[in-house]
C-alpha cells in the first residue's frame, strides 16, 4: 500500500513545505485525511514543530477565507519590497545584495514570516512559495546529497517520480526538487542527463493525448 511508505515525518514536512489544506495534503500523498489530521494535531509532537504547524495552518485558513478580498495597502514599502522579490524570483540572499532593497536577509526573513501574514496574506502566500523554491535544504548536507543521488539512480532505472518517492519514503515534490534543482548543484553532468530523461517523458506524455485519426 502507498500509505505504508508515508511516514509521520513525511506528512509534517510536506505540510510545512507546501501550501496545502489537510484535504489537499491527503490527496497529494494518497492517504486518508484522518491520518493527516491525527499526525498534524498530535500534542506530543516537538513544541517548536507544533507551533509551526499551527501557525502555517492558520495562515492557510486565513488565505482561503479572504482570497476574494482586497487585503493590503498599495503604499506599504515593505510589501512592495516583497512583491519586487516575487517579480524577480529573488532568494533572501539575492534580495540582500540587490541595490533596490538594501536590507539584511535576516530582516527580510523576519518581516515576511512575522509581519507580512497580518499585512497581506495573499502576498505572504506568494512569498512563502518563492522561499520554498529557494530553500537551501543545504546540498552541503551529506544526507541530502545521498538522497539526491539516490533519486537520480532510480530515475536511471526508468522509475517514475511516483515510484521513486515511494521507494525513498519522501514526497513527490521532494523528488522533483532533487532532480530539478539540487542535482545541478551536486553534479551538473548528471543533472543534464536527468533533465533529458524528464523532458523526453513529458514529450511522450503529450503524444499520448494527441489527436489520432480513426482508421
Amino acid at each position: 500500500m502507498v500509505e505504508d511508505y508515508i511516514t509521520d515525518e513525511c506528512i509534517v514536512n510536506e505540510f510545512l513545505n507546501n501550501w496545502f489544506t489537510y484535504n489537499e495534503l491527503a490527496e497529494y500523498l494518497c492517504i486518508d485525511e484522518s491520518r493527516v489530521i491525527s499526525v498534524l494535531s498530535n500534542k506530543e509532537i516537538d513544541s517548536d514543530i507544533r507551533n509551526k504547524i499551527l501557525k502555517h495552518d492558520e495562515h492557510i485558513k486565513t488565505y482561503y477565507n479572504t482570497v476574494d478580498l482586497e487585503d493590503y495597502d498599495k503604499e506599504n514599502e515593505n510589501i512592495n519590497m516583497v512583491e519586487y522579490m516575487i517579480e524577480n524570483g529573488l532568494s533572501l540572499r539575492d534580495a540582500e545584495n540587490d541595490d533596490n532593497i538594501k536590507k539584511k536577509k535576516t530582516a527580510i526573513h523576519d518581516y515576511i514570516h512575522k509581519k507580512l501574514p497580518d499585512e497581506s496574506i495573499k502576498v505572504y502566500k506568494e512569498a512563502f512559495e518563492l522561499l520554498m523554491e529557494h530553500k537551501s535544504f543545504s546540498t552541503d548536507n551529506k544526507k541530502v546529497i545521498a538522497q539526491v543521488l539516490e533519486s537520480y539512480d532510480k530515475l536511471l532505472e526508468d522509475k517514475t517520480i511516483e515510484e521513486i518517492a515511494l521507494e525513498q519514503g519522501i514526497g513527490r515534490n521532494v523528488v522533483q526538487r532533487n532532480l530539478d534543482t539540487r542535482l545541478e548543484k551536486i553534479d551538473s553532468t548528471k543533472y543534464e542527463i536527468a533533465k533529458d530523461i524528464l523532458d523526453k517523458r513529458k514529450k511522450e506524455a503529450i503524444k499520448d493525448y494527441e489527436f489520432k485519426p480513426k482508421k
